[in-house]
């Protein structure tokens, strides 16, 4: 499970259910906080990739900082066990010493595997420019919206303990890259 002090997990459940202006915000800089002063994140995650003319699926698992950390690909099949090394030099997903290609979404080059340290960086240092209160399937979340750049934007939903279930790139009104997660701990 995840480690927060008492403290901080209590109030995140206080704000999300008095859900206020003044509540939203103080659960977002509770989220904030837990990401940015983070040893480590881990989480396994769902990830979809609409291309416009072809879906993909992806399963990751991850482990680190958005910097210095380790993407494992669980499915496909066909490329599980592949790794991305977070590093300085950006990502670079390696196969048996073979790079693979898992195709640029964003005219910026955001790939479904930069993804995952650009949602990891939001969480922890990115602009909120909005807050809902908003049900994921059967829980009672916090929506944030992150401005990412000029063009895309990342749309998570926080569970009352302040850990993403779900987000959503959206790039020029569409949902371009989503991700459910699971077994999430923030260290």
């Amino acid at each position: 499970m995840r480690v927060l002090p008492a403290a901080v997990s209590v109030s995140l459940l206080l704000c999300l259910s008095a859900c206020s202006g003044a509540a939203r915000e103080d659960t977002m800089a509770g989220i904030r906080q837990s990401f940015s002063q983070a040893a480590a994140v881990t989480f396994a995650a769902d990830i979809r990739a609409d291309y416009g003319d072809r879906v993909m699926d992806f399963g990751l698992d991850f482990t680190g900082l958005p910097d210095d950390g380790v993407i494992t690909v669980t499915s496909p099949e066909i490329i599980a066990g592949a790794q991305v090394k977070l590093g300085d030099g950006g990502t670079a997903l390696s196969y048996t010493g073979a790079e693979v290609y898992t195709g640029e979404i964003l005219p910026d080059g955001l790939s479904p595997v930069d993804a995952v340290p650009v949602m990891v960086s939001a969480w922890g240092e990115g602009l909120v420019t909005e807050t809902v209160k908003e049900r994921w399937g059967d829980t009672d979340c916090l929506a944030a919206l992150y401005r990412v750049d000029d063009e895309v934007e990342l749309r998570t939903w926080f569970d009352g303990a302040g850990l993403p279930l779900h987000a959503e790139f959206i790039f020029d009104g569409y949902t371009v890259i989503t991700a459910d997660f699971y077994d999430m701990k923030v260290e």
